[in-house]
């Protein structure tokens, strides 16, 4: 098979009907207005928010919100920081989705389920999408709180999910326009963000100050343990993907023997500092 071939391939996935179901219930019933007899566009930008980023979802305006369990389709939220609602609203007019939480591969649950919100915004209509996550960071000059958006990333799980999917490896997987753009952005409003390398680990412990070391030796610029396979997936149904980690703790001093060890909580607290520039990125993506 030619890499073209792959890349018509790649974006010819089927939509579950439960998926189909829960999209006709939400832009037909759930985005409706009162009085007005008819729903709203759909929306134009889908987001992931990842831990300590949940309280974005307070910007939208007309906000609505369901949570996964009432859904019966989409898997509970068990990790800290992850309220686990579908959430809706508008910001300036356009129409935006968001899934406040997610559901990682260390969670327990099968493969499949790490997928189903993301296609859910593909039976919504959703075209691009912004996913968040709270990361470690490799890079010495990396500060607490700095955003970085993925340029790309290095896959240590890799077997999550389904082998169709990764036939997206063939093409870029990040957009690079709406990528740079968002670094621009967030620069010029005085928000500290740059590119770099993300390193997928399947978690839930924290790495080791080896690990560390190895991994700034293959070259990763920030570590977590998400996003990766929504963006495979995402790719894979034909969205436009930005993605951008936040950094909330530092392995800068490698060579020390004692530490104060990482606590989820102060992850928590870490990534909502750098919600006003996660702001804004979603501001520029709804452009």
């Amino acid at each position: 098979m030619q890499i073209g071939e792959q890349r018509v391939g790649a974006q010819r996935l089927i939509l579950s009907s439960a998926a189909k179901d829960i999209a006709r219930r939400v832009l037909g019933d759930g985005l409706e207005k009162k009085g007005s007899g008819r729903g709203v566009p759909k929306p134009y930008l889908g987001v992931v928010l990842g831990t300590g980023m949940g309280g974005l979802v307070d910007r939208l305006e007309e906000k609505q919100s369901v949570g996964f369990s009432e859904l019966g389709w989409l898997p509970s939220a068990t990790a800290i920081g992850h309220a686990g609602r579908l959430v809706w609203g508008s910001v300036e007019n356009r129409t935006i989705v968001i899934l406040q939480g997610r559901v990682h591969a260390y969670e327990g649950q099968p493969a499949a389920m790490l997928l189903r919100g993301i296609e859910l915004f593909a039976a919504l209509g959703v075209e691009r999408i912004l996913l968040t996550n709270a990361s470690g960071g490799l890079s010495s000059d990396l500060t607490v709180g700095e955003i970085v958006i993925l340029q790309d990333h290095i896959d240590f799980v890799r077997n999550v999910l389904p082998a169709e999917y990764f036939r997206t490896h063939e093409i870029q997987l990040y957009d690079k326009y709406l990528s740079s753009q968002s670094v621009r952005v967030a620069q010029s409003a005085g928000y500290r963000c740059r590119g770099g390398v993300y390193a997928y680990c399947l978690g839930p412990s924290y790495e080791t100050r080896a690990e560390y070391r190895m991994l700034k030796i293959l070259g990763a610029d920030v570590v977590g343990m998400s996003t990766v396979p929504e963006v495979v997936v995402a790719k894979s149904f034909g969205m436009s993907v930005v993605a951008a980690s936040v950094v909330t703790n530092l392995a800068d001093s490698l060579s020390l023997s004692e530490r104060e060890p990482v606590d989820g909580e102060d992850v928590c607290r870490a990534a909502a500092t750098a919600a006003d520039g996660m702001w804004t990125i979603i501001q520029n993506l709804l452009q």
